[in-house]
């Protein structure tokens, strides 16, 4: 079924919406190189961003780097948001809070972009993943699109020209997405669906039905859609495009983690801003959000100070941001379309601190486990928090380079999906610092995951158990603020992925938004990839000039 706003899509807008956001998606392809104008006294043009995460800090940051006075006003004691990392036991272990794969090469150009190369180091990781199906296991190569389809094609010889095609597919729309597009040429707009012809085909289509046209059914189907998870809705719901852009650019390029934790990355960002005379002040949440004449004017924040601004970058989640606006200055129709989006799944997470090397026996970066599993139904387990039957991920981090813990441990973390509806009856409890009941509930499944973890992969984990650490949906709202703590922002429907996401400009004269909420979307990547596009935008509407180069 078509969705009524893509049917009146015209092939502008699609255009518009749909190469701006795709271009620059991946390390493959020409990064713009941002630089601001001369024009205008930039003292003149104060910036406050709500928020510390990668969509805020990645915009703080060139704005810092161009010239821009930028104040950011972070909640927590640190900045990151998801990309953070915490010490236990005496600092013998420090886990890392959500990073598990990244693009390698967007992270490195983006930091050479802030003049700040060398500041963050990504490791390529040993593969993509290993999936755990009742075929066996499936080991997904790094950056080899054939290995990949032959890796697929060698449990599932039946299903090759389904397999082969799809994959085709996937990677035919990242390749286009890397293509030099000139967005003010109306002659490349107007022969977009030839020169980008996957892109264009799958615009009104959901992951279902990509697999359809392939004629792909049963596991081999499921486990083509295993990378559900890390964008947060099964393939009935899910934009095609969305899936099949990401994915693509998975499989074309390598994925690396930050070495040591993605809360380096987090620090440089910051030390960009400060070091460029701008000003970050941690453990300082915004409440207020002033406007005058239909213009931002400042932030006020929880201590009572007030910031001017003639923008406003908000990395806070979109209801929470709206929140801080009087409610008259944001229209009507805006409310009513941003009602109708839904915020995505969240996560249960345990982080174990082990007391022995076990990177001899168990070779694996990170693995799948039920990789063949019907994702309708993981989807619907996973939003009960269903930890004995849905899909479960298991990182072994000492896998992804030597010396990621202390001679003689490792670090492990254990992961599955997660609906707020199972936790929304504690929130109240939590918010209070009433946590009996929570705690047995976390404590219960947690022993579950873990048990489940000894018997898939890891026999005698428990016994190996130094420190033990978990953290619940209500975690992730308690120190992200995010509606239901959500993981990945807003949900990837048709009606809100890539040609129809939400924009990161607002109605309201200088509010952006910064963060995996407007486009393109959740991960490090689409979330830094918001910020930098919202410092394009600014520019733009400054009439500052953003001059480009591949």
């Amino acid at each position: 079924m078509e969705h009524s706003t893509i049917k009146k899509m015209t092939r502008r807008q699609f255009v518009k919406l749909a190469v701006a956001v795709s271009a620059g998606a991946a390390a493959g392809l020409p990064i713009l190189d941002v630089r601001a104008g001369e024009t205008g006294a930039r003292e003149k043009y104060p910036v406050v961003i709500i928020g510390g995460g990668m969509g805020g800090l990645t915009a703080g940051a060139y704005l810092a780097r161009h010239g821009f006075p930028v104040t950011l006003l972070e909640q927590h004691d640190k900045p990151g948001g998801y990309a953070t990392s915490f010490d236990r036991d005496g600092g013998r272990f420090t886990f890392e809070v959500s990073l598990h794969a990244t693009s390698k090469g967007f992270i490195d150009r983006i930091m050479a972009e802030l003049g700040a190369e060398g500041e963050v180091q990504t490791i390529k990781l040993p593969e993509l993943a290993r999936l755990m199906t009742k075929q066996g296991e499936i080991v997904m190569p790094q950056a080899d699109p054939e290995g990949c389809i032959k890796a697929f094609v060698e449990k599932y010889p039946e299903n090759e020209e389904g397999i082969s095609g799809f994959i085709g597919d996937m990677l035919a729309i990242a390749k286009e997405g890397e293509k030099p597009f000139d967005q003010d040429s109306w002659w490349q707009k107007l022969i977009f669906p030839l020169t980008h012809r996957t892109m264009w085909n799958v615009r009104k289509k959901t992951l279902a039905d990509m697999f359809d046209e392939h004629e792909l059914s049963g596991p081999a189907r499921n486990v083509l859609a295993s990378w559900w998870g890390y964008y947060g809705l099964p393939p009935s719901m899910l934009s095609g495009f969305y899936y099949a852009i990401a994915t693509g650019q998975m499989m074309r390029h390598p994925a690396g983690y930050i070495k040591k934790r993605s809360q380096d990355l987090s620090w440089s960002l910051a030390e960009v801003i400060e070091k460029n005379g701008g000003k970050v002040f941690l453990e300082t949440a915004a409440k207020a959000i002033s406007i005058k004449s239909d213009q931002v004017t400042g932030v006020t924040a929880s201590d009572g100070t007030t910031y001017a601004a003639r923008a406003v970058l908000s990395n806070a989640s979109v209801p929470d941001t709206l929140k801080m606006l009087p409610r008259e200055e944001v229209p009507k129709d805006y409310l009513g379309k941003i009602s109708k989006y839904t915020a995505s799944l969240s996560t249960f997470l345990v982080w174990l601190g082990l007391k022995e090397d076990i990177t001899p026996r168990v070779p694996g970066y990170e693995y799948f486990f039920g990789a063949d599993s019907d994702p309708e139904e993981d989807y619907r387990r996973a939003m009960a928090c269903d930890a004995k039957e849905t899909s479960l991920g298991i990182t072994i981090y000492d896998n992804a380079y030597p010396g990621y813990s202390r001679t003689g441990t490792s670090t492990v973390c254990l992961i599955i999906l997660s609906g707020y509806k199972p936790w929304k009856k504690f929130e109240a409890d939590y918010l209070s610092g009433r946590k009996g009941a929570y705690n047995q509930q976390k404590d219960r499944i947690a022993r579950i995951l873990i048990e489940r973890a000894e018997e898939l992969l890891i026999p005698g984990l428990k016994e190996l158990i130094q420190v033990k650490e978990a953290a619940t949906p209500l975690t992730n709202l308690r120190y992200t603020r995010n509606p239901g703590g959500a993981i990945y922002g807003y949900n990837q429907t048709i009606d809100n992925a890539y040609m129809t996401r939400l924009k990161n400009k607002t109605p309201i004269r200088g509010l952006y938004f910064a963060s995996a909420w407007g486009n393109p979307g959740g991960g490090y990547v689409g979330a830094m990839m918001g910020g930098r596009n919202c410092f394009r935008s600014l520019m733009h509407d400054w009439g500052f000039k953003v001059l480009s180069s591949s």
